[in-house]
């Protein structure tokens, strides 16, 4: 079993390719589904959970990040380094600033938030959380501790799937069984190039955020705002979101968002999405904050998302 003990043991993840071109990547050796010449397996090692200061300062924020693919080549990734270097430009001098690393890919997120609640627990003052993506299922865990809520004023979920993403299904389902769905044709070829390109690495924990796994829920009492987005299969709107948000990663996401649309009937719940977790998904607890035409990255990083989470956490709780 992977536990916060593992931390500091050799540990591999696998890359199959067919000649000289990487065609899957996987924490674990899986069967295959696709066709491939050779498997090489690479060390890589788990980021210890940790509190970091980013800058002092009263009332501050604490960035809890999602799921990411990329720790297996280090700890400061792009996303963390675009997530931290957005706040630290647009934070008002006065106010502190925290992130909260910690292993994403197969420690179990109660682990994971137990190491959060010791942290926070050792700060003399009450803080903000700004949980991107999988990192706000890592709050709700964390938030089922009475003094870790009372060391807590606000939240902001962004882009958090609370019901899960069925995107997160077809990375963690036997592909055996997958291979049996109507439109595996179409599943097959994007799983492939999602993985290789860095949108996901097969890993436990996107278990918990697949659609039907059972996270807890935000407790009662708890001041919260979930951000979501979504984009538009239309070049036009594309283009637009180019301009005016951060470029990371959106061609993928529409990518994803186009083939969901594929996959899903009109009406379907999945069908509006930020590329990666759907609207529906994102504001289930409702007091909900809708940015049409931003996709899952935007969430993490974009200019106005910030100042609007920024605006959130330092206006009078009687302006809310």
């Amino acid at each position: 079993m992977v536990t916060l003990g593992s931390i500091g043991q050799a540990q591999e993840y696998y890359t199959y390719y067919y000649g000289l071109t990487p065609v899957y990547r996987s924490l674990y050796e899986i069967k295959p589904f696709f066709e491939y010449t050779r498997v090489v397996k690479s060390a890589w090692k788990r980021p210890e959970p940790e509190l970091i200061k980013l800058r002092d300062g009263i009332e501050p924020v604490v960035l809890v990040h999602g799921i990411d693919p990329d720790e297996i080549y280090g700890v400061w990734t792009v996303y963390k380094k675009m997530l931290t270097d957005s706040w630290k430009k647009f934070l008002p001098e006065e106010y502190g600033l925290y992130i909260f690393l910690y292993p994403s890919l197969d420690i179990p997120l109660e682990e994971i938030a137990n190491a959060l609640v010791k942290q926070i627990s050792n700060l003399s003052y009450k803080v903000n959380i700004y949980a991107h993506s999988m990192g706000g299922i890592v709050v709700r865990y964390a938030l089922q501790d009475e003094k870790f809520r009372e060391s807590v004023s606000k939240v902001v979920f962004a882009g958090t799937p609370h019901i899960g993403s069925p995107l997160a299904n077809f990375v963690v389902m036997d592909k055996s069984i997958l291979k049996l769905h109507p439109k595996y044709d179409i599943i097959r070829p994007v799983l492939l190039s999602a993985n290789i390109s860095g949108v996901f690495i097969e890993a436990p924990n996107y278990k918990y955020i697949s659609v039907g796994f059972n996270n807890p829920d935000i407790p009662n009492g708890v001041e919260f705002l979930n951000f979501a987005g979504f984009v538009i299969s239309d070049l036009s709107k594309m283009i637009l979101n180019l301009v005016e948000t951060e470029i990371f990663s959106t061609t993928a996401l529409y990518v994803l968002n186009a083939v969901v649309k594929t996959l899903y009937p009109e009406d379907s719940i999945y069908v509006q999405n930020d590329g990666m977790v759907p609207l529906a998904s994102a504001i289930y607890y409702g007091k909900e904050k809708v940015f049409p035409m931003y996709d899952h990255a935007d969430l993490a990083f974009s200019e106005k998302v910030v100042k609007e989470a920024i605006n959130y956490f330092y206006r009078p709780n009687n302006e809310n």
